[in-house]
């Protein structure tokens, strides 16, 4: 795959930097408006934010640098750089964030499919059948 915009180190380290710099705070806003009991968020919740923050990041310079990339190359391009920030940033380990996120508040239930998506799994079950033939004798 070829890109005109090179994703080079320079941008894992722009990516870095904004992930180090403290007044990047993209939390701040949720919790000053979380209700009083909600006073903290999970170790995965907050890791979660950090690493969208710098694919965010990522993504806004290398579609700036080339707006005519497609966006699955602009994609390509700002995960490679986070993942490369990312290892220089954190030493999370997201298997681990997970195990500890699970075993502190249960299994996450799935969410009920939609009508539509009920409609659908039914539509998918349903078979063609041929009528059957009259079996009898012409008199």
């Amino acid at each position: 795959m070829s890109f005109a915009f090179d994703p080079s180190p320079g941008l894992a380290r722009q990516v870095r930097n904004a992930l180090e710099d403290e007044s990047a705070q993209p939390l701040n806003e949720v919790q000053r408006l979380a209700p009083d009991e909600c006073n903290y968020f999970s170790e995965l919740e907050a890791t979660l934010s950090e690493w969208s923050f710098g694919y965010g990041v990522a993504w806004a310079m290398a579609r700036m640098n080339d707006p005519m990339l497609p966006s699955s190359a602009v994609a390509a391009i700002a995960e490679a750089a986070v993942d490369d920030a990312w290892r220089l940033f954190s030493d999370q380990n997201w298997t681990a964030l997970l195990a500890e996120d699970r075993a502190e508040r249960g299994d996450v239930d799935r969410d009920p499919p939609s009508d539509l998506g009920q409609f659908m799994q039914k539509v998918g079950r349903t078979r063609y059948r041929r009528p059957q033939r009259a079996t009898g004798t012409d008199g």
